[in-house]
């Protein structure tokens, strides 16, 4: 969207220096020059269309582009297929365009973000909430004490999907916290 923005905002601008240089006079019998009125309508009708096209291409180039989340997030979960180098999805086993098999690449599981926490009564309780959030899909990450939490996310709201996944799955009730380095509610990460 960007480039055909450029495109046409330098259209517009080389018309508007096309029409702001046409010559609207006209000679007259006593050697004099004269403005002619269809030629300065003329003009006007030829600046009018290269501001237009000049300010649709300046409204494209700052408005459009890579930059919306959509975009970002379809640009992040694609990679290039190794036999035929088309785009297709991180997790996908077969390309779609040549067939091949390929491996699937997991997602880099995060060091610290949101975390969707859980606290069990006893040990036993711990094990069986770790088994029904490794059930719904999402990633296991263990808290000091009995808790246990789903995560950790990059975003809280893909925290509060998780939160609401482990509610209407298992039936586990949690909160959503931020696993950091610092607070001392998380065991040490191996590296």
């Amino acid at each position: 969207m960007k480039g055909l923005g450029m495109f046409a905002l330098i259209v517009g601008v080389c018309w508007l220096i096309f029409a702001l240089s046409m010559d609207v006079s006209v000679p007259t019998g006593a050697g004099g020059r004269v403005n002619n009125l269809g030629l300065m309508a003329n003009r006007q009708i030829h600046t009018i269309i290269g501001g237009v096209i000049a300010l649709a291409g300046l409204l494209m180039v700052l408005l459009g582009g890579k930059g919306s989340p959509a975009a970002a997030q379809a640009e992040k979960d694609t990679r290039p297929c190794p036999m035929c180098a088309e785009s297709i999805k991180t997790a996908a086993v077969k390309c779609k365009h040549c067939g091949a098999d390929v491996e699937p690449i997991a997602a880099p599981r995060l060091d610290y973000g949101w975390v969707a926490s859980t606290t069990c009564r006893d040990e036993d309780d711990r094990q069986r909430t770790i088994e029904a959030i490794a059930g719904t899909g999402l990633p296991v990450v263990p808290m000091i004490g009995l808790a246990v939490g789903a995560g950790p996310f990059e975003t809280k709201e893909e925290a509060k999907q998780a939160l609401i996944t482990m509610r209407d799955g298992p039936r586990l009730f949690s909160e959503i916290v931020y696993r950091d380095s610092v607070s001392g509610k998380y065991p040490p990460i191996p590296d």
